[in-house]
């Protein structure tokens, strides 16, 4: 999110919404980090992609298994 973007959030948009998109974003930030070491563990073959997706989803039980292949990816684009 940009910087004007952020403020005009915060300046105008409702508390709860700035809060839930703090919340999104930092989620998706510990998301990130996560798959990105993942992804690495794939690059160096120090484990499967399944194995990797495995670790994603045991880590994050919430996210369906499409999120889980999306978050790999993610992390192996991030991580390029």
């Amino acid at each position: 999110m940009s910087l004007l973007a952020y403020l005009w959030r915060a300046i105008f948009g409702r508390p709860q919404n700035l809060v839930e998109t703090q919340t999104s974003d930092a989620w998706q930030r510990v998301v990130d980090t996560f798959s990105s070491e993942q992804a690495d563990l794939v690059r160096d073959q120090k484990v499967t992609e399944e194995q990797a997706r495995t670790a994603i989803a045991e880590r994050f039980p919430q996210m369906t298994s499409d999120e889980v292949a999306h978050a790999l990816a993610r992390g192996m684009f991030l991580t390029r």
